[in-house]
């Protein structure tokens, strides 16, 4: 699966989280996917969430990291 695809499960899981992390190693190939890059404070809002860079190593979630 695409990270795409997985960040729009996880959305649909938890639909009424307002952020989402996505690890590091991840992150670029995501804003790939979307076809743009995140904002001057280093966020992308993508289907009415606030998408993160997270830690890396970790999963797609919408709990804040530790």
């Amino acid at each position: 699966m695409k990270v795409r695809e997985l960040v729009d499960i996880a959305i649909d899981e938890d639909w009424r989280a307002p952020c989402l992390w996505v690890p590091v190693e991840y992150w670029e190939a995501f804003c790939a996917e979307l076809g743009r890059g995140p904002n001057r404070i280093g966020v992308i809002v993508y289907r009415g969430k606030t998408i993160r860079a997270g830690e890396p190593y970790s999963d797609i979630t919408t709990r804040p990291p530790r």
